[in-house]
């Protein structure tokens, strides 16, 4: 790949990935207020097949929480690994409206803010070292 090519590659995937940190961190749950869930259970669908990685899957994560005293039922937009029925997470739930609900994705956003500026820097580096 040519140097402009890998460069422009690299800026492109890296901004993609801080504005998807940014906006995970930032955004989604601006206004939101943080509660303790229960995970009810987590639904396992098969989606297809994808070659060498194997079979996908997608995740729904059904949890219970409790705001201002009245019990609430809902999916969550957010899956990891390790989320099983009876674990306790962390959801954003709106209050204006407590049934609309967001996982935790925080964690994974600020790996998502981290890597953008890595991946910029890095094609920045080699393309000007030549090494492409």
């Amino acid at each position: 790949m040519r140097k402009k090519q890998f460069l422009l590659v690299g800026l492109v995937i890296g901004l993609i990935s801080l504005g998807i940190g940014i906006y995970m961190n930032v955004f989604e749950t601006n206004g939101f207020k943080p509660v303790t869930a229960v995970i009810d259970h987590v639904d396992e669908t098969w989606t297809g097949t994808t070659g060498d990685e194997g079979s996908e899957y997608e995740y729904d994560v059904y949890v219970k929480y409790t705001v201002d005293g009245k019990d609430y039922y809902g999916r969550s937009d957010f899956y990891a690994p390790g989320y099983e029925a009876g674990k306790e997470i962390k959801i954003y739930y709106n209050p204006e409206n407590p049934e609309e609900i967001h996982g935790d994705a925080k964690g994974f956003g600020l790996y998502l803010m981290i890597l953008g500026p890595v991946l910029i820097a890095s094609a920045g580096m080699m393309s000007l070292r030549g090494a492409v």
